[in-house]
């Protein structure tokens, strides 16, 4: 333009974008979008990963902190207690994450649980049970089940979901060591105690701290640096509502990195109340309670049970590749879906005298 004049040979109208060169330009930012997209879900992960390792370390500090004051570990369920020694199944039977609660700044929770309450679960401890405890959820499962896996066969299967009337959102993410068993054990001298917590049959010999069947620093005879308290679960992950094969001691030396005695194919069980996971206070299921180091970590075998002293189920995490546990001694350890079979159910089992160490 020249002195307000359009100069000739150019045109005064603006000539925007042609279609093509849109089509371009969207092309790149959809590319530049899906090469960032990986990397901003990893970055979430990574801090979901943190925050669970987090859950884990605070776990492992309460359980030690209540160790100090009881001097034994928390009863993983109490059965036949002081209101009700005729029917183990009506009592108590309430989670170690109860008891574990003035350690983890729950405090005001933990005060209004009647751990005497028998039977059922009425009165407060229908409320408490329906509270959300931060500590005991890990953010990278929405704790909702329904789970996708694909079963032994490859046949894709769907989990339940947790019973959320009765629980409200009260699921857990972390069970505690049943050891390298299919079965909780009862006392210190059963041979399906191999973890680090059990189900404890008080009966009439009075309260808790008084029997001679608790677990604590001393069972740990392998280290308390090697042997796993706690590892993850995901929440209503698919399982088969019958019994492993190998409930007894001399059943369990049948079982192998390949066969834990469940079947390898079925339906899996819909009982919401049932679901892995689904309570940190209910204790009735041992699936609230434990999970068995007799399957490594994400195992490709499914879980099974049918009793309540039956758990026949793996550490599984939502994190890709690997799941995180905490030991004893308060580590936390990531533990990856390869580690060896043997070298697993040894971390599992406080006192097999064949310590293995984290990698």
């Amino acid at each position: 333009m020249l002195f307000g004049f359009p100069s000739r040979g150019r045109s005064s109208r603006y000539s925007g974008f042609t279609l093509v060169e849109l089509l371009v330009v969207i092309a790149i930012i959809g590319v530049l979008v899906g090469l960032l997209l990986p990397a901003v879900q990893s970055a979430r992960e990574a801090a979901r990963r943190s925050s669970c390792s987090n859950n884990l370390k605070q776990l492992g500090l309460a359980v030690q902190n209540f160790h100090d004051t009881k001097n034994r570990f928390p009863e993983g369920r109490v059965r036949k207690g002081f209101k009700n020694t005729a029917a183990a199944w009506n009592t108590e039977n309430i989670s170690w994450m109860a008891r574990i609660l003035p350690f983890i700044e729950e405090t005001a929770l933990h005060s209004q649980i009647d751990f005497e309450l028998s039977p059922g679960w009425g009165g407060n401890n229908a409320v408490v049970m329906t509270n959300a405890v931060k500590t005991y959820r890990c953010p990278s499962d929405g704790g909702k089940g329904r789970v996708t896996w694909k079963d032994p066969t490859g046949v894709k299967r769907t989990g339940g979901a947790p019973n959320n009337t009765r629980f409200g959102f009260g699921q857990t993410n972390y069970l505690a060591s049943g050891g390298d068993s299919f079965q909780l054990g009862t006392n210190t001298g059963n041979a399906l105690t191999r973890g680090v917590v059990m189900s404890h049959d008080w009966g009439t010999a009075g309260p808790p701290g008084k029997d001679p069947g608790s677990l604590g620093m001393a069972d740990c005879i392998d280290g308390t640096s090697k042997t796993i308290f706690a590892s993850e679960v995901v929440i209503g992950h698919p399982y088969l509502a019958v019994n492993s094969a190998y409930r007894t001691a001399a059943g369990i030396a049948s079982a192998s990195p390949t066969d834990n005695g469940c079947p390898t194919s079925g339906a899996p069980g819909t009982a919401t109340r049932n679901q892995i996971g689904a309570s940190w206070f209910e204790g009735y299921f041992a699936q609230h309670i434990a999970f068995s180091a007799l399957m490594t970590p994400n195992s490709r075998l499914y879980d099974c049970t049918s009793n309540s002293n039956d758990m026949a189920f793996a550490s599984r995490s939502k994190h890709p590749g690997l799941v995180q546990c905490v030991a004893v001694d308060g580590s936390v350890h990531a533990v990856t879906d390869d580690i060896d079979w043997f070298v697993w159910r040894n971390l599992g089992n406080p006192a097999d005298g064949n310590p293995a160490a984290f990698k």
